[in-house]
C-alpha cells in the first residue's frame, strides 16, 4: 500500500507537466518559460523581438530603431552604440554631442525610439536597448546603411543602325525601398513618350532591384545623343547612343571607335613576325 501511494505521488508532477504542455502546444522551450514567467510575475518586462527587427536605411537620410518592450513598469529603456559602448539615450533624454541622435517615447506606448539623422556610413553596426532590470536585459538591432546604385546595361556607348530597335535597361540596386518614379533624360531633356511609330516607351517593374526600360522601336538620328536614367532616391546614370546612318554595321563603327588599339594590336603582330622571318637569317 505504501509503495502504491508513493508511485502515485511520483506520477502527479509529471502528468501535470504534460498537461502544461498540452494548453502551450508545440511552441519552443523559450515560449513555455516566457508563458511560465507571465503566469506567475506579470511585472517581468520582456522584449517584442519581431517589432525590434534590424534596419536597413538609406545614406543621407533618416533610420528609425525601435524597441518594443512590454511590462516596462517603473523600468527605463536606453540605447547603446555597441561599437564604443557609448550610451546614447536614456529614456526620452539624450546622452550624445552628436546632435544627429535622438530618443522618442509616447506615453502609454511600449516603442522606444532611436533616431539617426543623416545617416553616414560609420553609423552602420550593432545597437543596443537595454532594460534596467537587475541583471540588465539586452536587445541587440543592426542598422545597416546603404547606398542606392544606378546602372544601365551596355554603357557607356551603344551603337546601333537606323531602323534598328533601341533598348536601353535601368537598374537601382541597394535599396531598401523602390524609387517612387524614374526619369529617362534625352540630351538633358525629359523624354516625351510617344507610341507612335519610332517613338518612345518606357516601362518600370518594381522591386527589390527596380528596372526601368527605354524602347525605341525604330531608331533614328534623331535619337543619337546622351539618354539619363534618374531615379528618386539614387544618383542618375547615363550612356552615349550612337545612330549610324547607312549600311555600315555598328560593330565596325565601333572598332573604329578603339582604332588606337587596333593599329597597337597590328603593330605588335608585324614586329612579332619580322622578328620570325628574321631569325634564320640571323642565326646562319
Amino acid at each position: 500500500m505504501v509503495s502504491s501511494t508513493l508511485v502515485l505521488l511520483l506520477l502527479v508532477p509529471i502528468l501535470a507537466s504534460e498537461l502544461v504542455q498540452q494548453e502551450v502546444g508545440e511552441g519552443t522551450t523559450d515560449d513555455l518559460l516566457l508563458t511560465e514567467s507571465q503566469m506567475y510575475d506579470t511585472d517581468i518586462p520582456f522584449f517584442d523581438t519581431e517589432e525590434s527587427a534590424n534596419v536597413t536605411a538609406l545614406m543621407g537620410k533618416t533610420a528609425i530603431l525601435n524597441c518594443r518592450v512590454k511590462n516596462i513598469g517603473n523600468r527605463t529603456v536606453s540605447w547603446i552604440r555597441h561599437r564604443d559602448i557609448h550610451l546614447l539615450t536614456v529614456g526620452r533624454f539624450t546622452y550624445t554631442s552628436d546632435e544627429r541622435f535622438s530618443a522618442r517615447h509616447s506615453a502609454s506606448s511600449d516603442d522606444w525610439l532611436l533616431m539617426i539623422h543623416y545617416l553616414q556610413d560609420r553609423d552602420a553596426g550593432m545597437y543596443e536597448c537595454q532594460i534596467s532590470t537587475t541583471p540588465p536585459q539586452s536587445h541587440l538591432i543592426h542598422l545597416s546603411v546603404v547606398e542606392p546604385e544606378t546602372v544601365i546595361i551596355g554603357g557607356p556607348d551603344v551603337y546601333i543602325n537606323t531602323g534598328s530597335r533601341l533598348a536601353l535597361t535601368c537598374s537601382v540596386k541597394y535599396s531598401p525601398e523602390p524609387p517612387a518614379f524614374i526619369f529617362w533624360y534625352h540630351d538633358d531633356k525629359l523624354v516625351s513618350y510617344e507610341r507612335t511609330r519610332g517613338g518612345v516607351v518606357v516601362s518600370t517593374e518594381k522591386g527589390l532591384v527596380t528596372t526601368s526600360r527605354l524602347l525605341v522601336q525604330y531608331a533614328e538620328t534623331r535619337h543619337t545623343g546622351v539618354y539619363t536614367c534618374s531615379p528618386a532616391n539614387s544618383k542618375p546614370k547615363s550612356v552615349n547612343v550612337h545612330v549610324i546612318a547607312g549600311d555600315q554595321p555598328a560593330a565596325i563603327v565601333h572598332e573604329n571607335g578603339c582604332a588606337a588599339v587596333v593599329g597597337l594590336i597590328s603593330l605588335v603582330l608585324s614586329l612579332t613576325l619580322l622578328s620570325l622571318s628574321l631569325s634564320p637569317l640571323l642565326l646562319s
